[in-house]
């Protein structure tokens, strides 16, 4: 038996084993190697899959790494970079598609379901406007700002562009930190009170201010007293 029969009897072994009980159980490397199929054809993708797993840790870093670095992996084609590198999108896509809103939730935690899929796999803060009718209908979703992996300083134009352009009465500011801690820093505080401001000049309400991290979520609008006694701010409303 040549190698390729022998990578060939394997590989459908591990496709009929998948189809028949699913990925539950599945190690990581296991789950990759299946995947890197579809971008390697013809040659044993198994120390492929735990290259990659030693070089960026864990199934989750493999599928935030970007494809140049997957490309790296000694034995990835483009193909099967790129293959791994659009997981991540694919799902946020299909999590958007599940979670679309034409009417906004009261609950902070139905707006974070509504926005995480926006947020998975980032590495850089990313802050989004929703703009908010009388009726409370949601008009419209803005990106206003990108930063670094700590920071996104507000763009008050592209602010002041997305609550003109959707006729908004009231507003969401929602922001990520890639670093995991939801809580709010001094910077957020400061950028909370900033718009704020500068809202209120437009007659425009900022109802709430939410920080996600991957598996937690802060709303400021529900720790009025925290910011208030500890960092001399009014309550959002």
């Amino acid at each position: 038996m040549t190698d390729g029969n022998i990578h060939k009897g394997h590989r459908q072994k591990l496709k009929n084993r998948v189809l028949a009980g699913g990925l539950a159980g599945e190690a990581p490397h296991t789950i990759l190697e299946l995947l890197l199929f579809y971008g390697i054809p013809r040659k044993d993708t198994n120390p492929i899959a735990h290259e990659l797993l030693d070089r960026f840790g864990s199934l989750s870093g493999v599928l935030r790494a970007g494809v140049e670095e997957l490309k790296s992996v000694q034995g990835m084609t483009e193909n099967a970079a790129l293959l791994l590198h659009l997981i991540l999108p694919v799902y946020a896509a299909y999590e958007e598609d599940l979670r679309r809103m034409p009417t906004l939730p009261e609950s902070a935690a139905q707006i974070v379901d509504f926005m995480r899929p926006k947020l998975i796999g980032s590495t850089t803060e990313k802050a989004y406007l929703l703009c908010i009718g009388g009726n409370g209908k949601l008009l419209g979703l803005r990106k206003i700002c990108e930063g670094d992996l700590s920071s996104a300083a507000i763009d008050l134009r592209a602010l002041a562009a997305a609550v003109l352009e959707t006729k908004a009465q009231d507003a969401i500011l929602v922001h990520n930190h890639p670093n995991g801690v939801a809580a709010p820093s001094l910077q957020d505080i400061d950028a909370t009170k900033q718009i704020v401001s500068f809202l209120d000049q437009m007659k425009v309400r900022l109802v709430n201010h939410i920080i996600l991290s991957e598996n937690n979520y802060c709303s400021m609008a529900d720790k009025k007293n925290f910011v208030h006694l500890f960092y001399g701010m009014e309550p959002l409303y």
